[in-house]
């Protein structure tokens, strides 16, 4: 009996000497930098103030850390870096402005608007016709007998088979009320095509920067993620040392091998969620594949760089919305355009035109020119109904765009409204979130002691570390929408150049 005795106490003592090993694994572990590197700041805090390079006198050496089990799995290598990665902010916005495809349609769209106005004021302008034809007579024709007859005999002269003529004809319209209401509409057009880009340029900023936003999130989330796997790697190899020491049961191991395949899980998502944001934000940049950022990528410089570029304004003078007003004056153009089509018009047109025979000394040549000046006055009186048609088609059209104007209106109020109170939300919301988690990691150290004294069991051990990681996930995601979420409120009534 005393030797188990004693067999039994030398079996707790090397229990306690694992467990005083792993003391440290319900905390997750530190991101591990580059050497040489510091810890990156939260978004919205100031970088920590630099260690001096060298320690006082007086200044006792740490405490020895305790030893941390390795573990190595596959999983814990960091998700491959993408083939393009965008420098800087400035980088993202040439991209935009060469490779967007959006801005590139909008950018088209004022050439093609400007087409139509050129268009419109060439129907005002004088017009210059030339024309030329040559005309000859395979059969028939005519003759002149020839009187007095020149010689004995002689019989009719024909004429030439073959004549050219050639004209110059000039036009100009007198009375054209439809032609030049036109001309201002379609510079209106042209207005409404350039606040359209103005409001793209604003729309794809905002892509990209929550695009970039969102990069960040996901590899935080994702370092986080393989914190969390490895530390549950860490207990599971902790359970599996107890388990053959005599302290632990195979209900023990199975629990963290359980905790283990989740934190796998979730480090799958994390990471296919990582990929996904860099493919999104090289479709917005108009890249094919995936673009990412640097690792020091700062978001707060992202918001003073839009800051710049985009002027805040009322929500009411955001470009879609004035662009939303001048369609409606465009639609309302358009109908005073088919009221006009039952007015009068006129054109004035002078022609110059000479014609000549060609053909040899046996036939009659003839040569001749004329200049000639005209007026013609068109007055429609009825033409099916297709103007009374128009009409309808145009009443429908500015109802159709005032109802459209009303819900631009209502929808960038709605917009800058949620925008500016989402930051207050965000901030609140991390606020929480930052609380969960010191709570979470408080009860996960407490838990640790506890199972350590065999007070708690290991389900507890395993469902405060799981409770950990999500509340670390959660404050990453709370502090990156923080960022976003003043972005997004400075764009939501911006007007971007």
């Amino acid at each position: 009996m005393l030797h188990r005795r004693l067999r039994m106490v030398a079996v707790s003592h090397l229990a306690v000497l694992a467990l005083c090993q792993g003391v440290a694994l319900a905390q997750p572990a530190p991101p591990q930098g580059r050497p040489g590197q510091q810890a990156q700041p939260r978004p919205g805090q100031q970088a920590p103030a630099a260690a001096p390079a060298t320690a006082p006198p007086a200044a006792a050496a740490p405490a020895a850390m305790p030893q941390r089990i390795e573990v190595n799995d596959p999983a814990l290598a960091p998700v491959p870096p993408p083939a393009r990665t965008l420098a800087s902010w400035n980088d993202a916005r040439a991209m935009i402005e060469q490779r967007s495809v959006d801005f590139a349609i909008a950018v088209q769209e004022v050439a093609r608007a400007e087409g139509v106005a050129r268009r419109a004021l060439a129907a005002a302008l004088p017009s210059l016709d030339a024309r030329g034809d040559v005309t000859h007579e395979l059969a028939g024709g005519s003759s002149v007998s020839p009187s007095p007859p020149v010689e004995p005999g002689a019989g009719a002269i024909e004429d030439a088979p073959t004549t050219a003529s050639a004209s110059l004809t000039l036009r100009q319209p007198i009375l054209a009320p439809r032609a030049w209401y036109g001309i201002g509409t379609a510079r209106r057009s042209v207005d409404v095509a350039k606040l359209s880009l103005e409001d793209r340029r604003r729309v794809t900023v905002g892509a990209v920067a929550d695009a970039v936003v969102s990069i960040v999130t996901a590899e935080r989330v994702s370092e986080i993620n393989r914190v969390g796997l490895r530390s549950a790697l860490e207990r599971l190899e902790l359970t599996r040392r107890r388990e053959r020491l005599g302290t632990g049961t195979k209900l023990d191991v199975v629990r963290a091998e359980q905790d283990v395949a989740l934190a796998r899980a979730t480090l799958v998502s994390g990471d296919e969620a990582l990929r996904k944001a860099r493919e999104t934000l090289g479709a917005v940049l108009g890249e094919r594949g995936e673009v990412g950022v640097p690792q020091g990528f700062s978001l707060n410089a992202i918001a003073a760089e839009v800051q710049s570029q985009c002027a805040e304004a009322r929500s009411d003078q955001r470009a879609d919305v004035r662009a939303a007003r001048a369609e409606l004056e465009i639609a309302e153009r358009n109908l005073t355009d088919a009221k006009l089509a039952f007015a009068p018009y006129a054109d004035l047109s002078s022609t110059l035109s000479a014609r000549t025979s060609i053909g040899d000394e046996s036939t009659r040549r003839a040569r001749s020119w004329g200049w000639s000046i005209s007026a013609v006055l068109t007055v429609p009186i009825w033409d099916g109904g297709a103007r009374y048609g128009e009409l309808q088609i145009n009443r429908a059209a500015v109802e159709q765009q005032r109802a459209r104007l009303g819900a631009v209106e209502r929808t960038a109020g709605l917009e800058t409204t949620q925008a500016v109170r989402g930051v207050a939300v965000a901030e609140q919301a991390r606020a929480v979130a930052e609380q969960s988690r010191d709570l979470a990691r408080e009860t996960a150290r407490l838990t640790q002691v506890a199972f350590e004294a065999g007070t708690a069991t290991s389900f507890d051990l395993v469902e405060s570390g799981r409770r950990q990681r999500e509340a670390e996930l959660d404050l990453a995601v709370r502090e990156f929408e923080v960022v976003k979420a003043k972005i997004t409120a400075l764009l939501a009534s911006a007007s971007c150049k």
